[in-house]
């Protein structure tokens, strides 16, 4: 049976529904309490918090983007494809490396934690570590694993094609045990504040990894913050938020899931039933993002003006969740932050980090 929305709830924009009350589950079942428990539907915050205290472990699938750029004036007499004449090469962070990126961009102290090939590309990817001044002792290198890079040319601003070498079985024994042991220790140690689990289907994040990080999150009271993909999407159990995209929900249900607020309902509360998470984020897109914390649900528009390039912008919105949900602040402010970060990075081309001053301005704007 359908509550009343709570007072603080009508002061949210837009579409709004209530549900009925969830708590904001760790691994035993209990709610968090003190600064891991986030005010959802409070007041809108004018003030951007401070991020620069946050140690927030992200934990996923690495890889570099690379961009070929050049000028294409003919098609090739050989196949009826155009030649592109190359003009310039960069290689930048990309997939968890990328949300890693974001973070420190946002002022917050991310660990970066995954596996690269013992190859030259994952030599390279340590290199662009090294550059941005992240640290890279929790990122294991393979020697049976290839190391994930996504080539894309580009000419006249729009990409001609995009290339992936990659491997994507799930990590061997021995080299998950030793990445669950390093992970062990950092957990004993105290050594984050909140755990960011980006998935890019990779394997990484087997189902086993998922569990053990998880557990000693949850042991030690620190929110979990997921961006899912298809192959693991339902093992992520009692996390703190959970954040796939509309086109994932779509696949994932067993029902039609549309841009609409009674829709997304229907779709957040099948997570809950499933994974008994705290809170449902689906990013929708053109559509803006739509939050549910159990008790309160909305959409939120977008604020994008233009649109240069879309790819990098899940890795910001998750960046700027996690920031936002650490730091304490409501679930309206996030989504606002959320669609505010995804418009600035959209409006630029290639994989970018989000610029913390440009945020600032936007969001007490």
């Amino acid at each position: 049976m359908r509550t009343p929305p709570s007072k603080a709830a009508s002061t949210s924009p837009e579409r709004k529904s209530s549900l009925n009350q969830r708590g904001w589950p760790g691994s035993t079942g209990k709610a968090f309490s003190g600064a891991a428990r986030p005010r959802f539907f409070a007041p809108v915050q004018t003030i951007l918090p401070d991020f620069s205290s946050l140690r927030i472990l992200v934990l996923g699938d690495v890889m570099t983007d690379r961009y070929l750029h050049g000028s294409v004036d003919r098609i090739s007499p050989e196949a009826p494809v155009p030649v592109m004449r190359l003009g310039r090469e960069d290689s930048r962070l990309g997939g968890a490396a990328n949300v890693a990126l974001n973070l420190l961009s946002l002022g917050a102290q991310p660990l970066l934690a995954g596996v690269v090939g013992a190859d030259e590309a994952g030599k390279h990817f340590r290199q662009l570590l090294e550059e941005k001044k992240l640290p890279d002792h929790l990122v294991i290198s393979d020697p049976g694993r290839t190391t994930t890079v996504k080539t894309r040319l580009v000419s006249g601003g729009q990409q001609l094609l995009r290339v992936d070498r990659e491997d994507t079985h799930p990590l061997a024994a021995e080299v998950e045990a030793a990445l669950t042991e390093s992970l062990r220790q950092l957990s004993a140690q105290g050594g984050y504040d909140l755990l960011l689990l980006q998935d890019y289907n990779k394997g990484v994040l087997t189902p086993s990894l998922i569990r053990s990080v998880a557990q000693l999150a949850h042991a030690a009271g620190i929110p979990t913050v997921v961006d899912p993909k298809a192959h693991n999407f339902w093992a992520y159990q009692g996390v703190s938020l959970f954040k796939p995209n509309l086109r994932e929900m779509q696949q994932q249900c067993d029902f039609p899931v549309l841009p609409e607020l009674a829709s997304l309902d229907r779709a957040a509360q099948y997570a809950f039933d499933r994974l008994a998470c705290g809170a449902v984020m689906i990013t929708l897109s053109e559509h803006g993002i739509y939050v549910n914390d159990g008790t309160s649900s909305a959409i939120y528009p977008t604020s994008a003006q233009s649109v240069a390039d879309v790819s990098g912008a899940g890795d910001t919105v998750i960046s700027v969740a996690a920031c936002a949900l650490g730091a304490g602040m409501s679930l309206p402010d996030i989504a606002r932050l959320a669609n505010l970060a995804g418009a600035q990075v959209i409006a630029k081309s290639g994989v970018v980090a989000v610029q913390l001053e440009e945020l600032t301005r936007a969001f007490q704007g």
